[in-house]
């Protein structure tokens, strides 16, 4: 049996976030091994973009809902004449798409959720998640909420974490800044992330103004994202900024194709959403060795040693976030500890290639599995 397996990529999501950065490190990844991998997605997703720039052949489906059955009926031809020996799937509504586009092939499925909440209407949903081999969680919290629907046997759902490039070369300091006209003493504290309510903004800019009250007033703030709205949650958070005298502070810098490359200009990288799945932001922060302050919630505890690579807080606790920032801030020689320790956890236990290395284990086993092979002879 040849070591070369052809694996297949599917997603329906247009815009370009932590998901769909996963899905791309796979599909190149798996490409730079030796395999043969194309991917399945929407023609106006930046995915394809990417993936086209990559020289990842890609099949392109509208993929509109969950049931759309001429995606169904061109997937299904598209498999078979590919000879598609695993499709893995990377968004919760094309595990459906998924799981009857795959009838009568020999196609293993495997599923990624990066999710944190259980899956709705188990009982609908159950049947066709019995056709996937392995759902792969991004972290053990993602993996409580998948076992929590009941709609997998547990032997079936995995955890492996994301993974970086932690051999990119690092960049220098003044991206940022220079664009908003700083020099390299004033101190920063970055947020990198879509601009939506549960990201945790509006707590980032109350602990702000406690810092600021408390002596920081030449704190600033860069919030690197934009928002899925139209830019009225953008227009809310210039509002509350506004009300809390931050103005002259705070700085909006958008989408940044390359947000990990623009954060080196951070001396704290804040992650306070109400919870992640996993924390991908988290990982660029702690690769630059930054100290990052994360929210105590979801994956990120299973990223940061409280007190050794980084601080957890409570969600939505300003006081909290203010205090490990200032803290953190004060002492130069705690940050430049934390950053260090922080950069050596991440190349430790979240490097791309031990993502990598988990993932296609994973895939050599299913399909020898599927083919009656025993693995030893991969």
């Amino acid at each position: 049996m040849s070591n070369i397996m052809n694996i297949a990529y599917l997603s329906s999501q247009v815009a370009f976030y932590g998901g769909e950065v996963y899905l791309y490190q796979l599909a190149t990844g798996m490409r730079d091994r030796g395999h043969i991998v194309s991917c399945c997605v929407r023609p106006e997703s930046e995915l394809k973009r990417r993936l086209t720039l990559a020289g990842i052949s890609t099949f392109t489906l509208p993929l509109v809902d969950w049931f759309d059955p001429i995606s169904i009926a061109r997937l299904w031809r598209w498999i078979r004449q590919c000879g598609i020996e695993i499709l893995h799937t990377h968004t919760p509504r094309d595990y459906y798409i998924a799981a009857v586009a795959t009838l009568g092939t020999s196609t293993v499925n495997i599923g990624s959720r990066h999710h944190l909440q259980p899956i709705s209407h188990g009982w609908i949903k159950k049947p066709f998640l019995g056709r996937f081999a392995k759902m792969i969680a991004v972290s053990d919290a993602v993996r409580s909420g998948i076992l929590a629907s009941r709609v997998m046997d547990p032997g079936r759902v995995m955890t492996i974490h994301n993974g970086i490039d932690t051999e990119r070369e690092l960049p220098a300091r003044d991206g940022l800044r220079r664009r908003a006209c700083l020099d390299l003493t004033k101190p920063v504290v970055g947020f990198v992330g879509r601009l939506c309510p549960d990201k945790g903004v509006e707590t980032l800019l109350l602990s702000a103004q406690r810092l600021v009250q408390q002596g920081w007033s030449d704190l600033q703030v860069f919030l690197v994202g934009d928002d899925l709205d139209g830019g009225r949650y953008k227009t809310r958070l210039q509002r509350i900024i506004r009300d809390l005298s931050l103005t002259p502070a705070v700085h909006f810098f958008g989408y940044v194709e390359d947000a990990a490359r623009a954060a080196a200009d951070f001396d704290v990288q804040v992650v306070c959403s109400d919870a992640e799945p996993f924390g991908l932001v988290t990982l660029e922060g702690m690769a630059h060795s930054h100290p990052v302050v994360a929210t105590a919630a979801g994956g990120s505890p299973e990223i940061i040693r409280d007190g050794i690579d980084g601080f957890l807080v409570p969600p939505r606790d300003p006081d909290a976030l203010a205090t490990k920032i200032a803290l953190l801030l004060t002492q130069p020689a705690l940050r430049r500890s934390i950053g260090a320790e922080a950069r050596t956890r991440v190349v430790e236990k979240f490097s791309l290639q031990r993502m990598l290395d988990r993932t296609e284990t994973v895939y050599k086993q299913l399909r020898c599995e599927r083919y009656g092979y025993s693995s030893t002879s991969l």
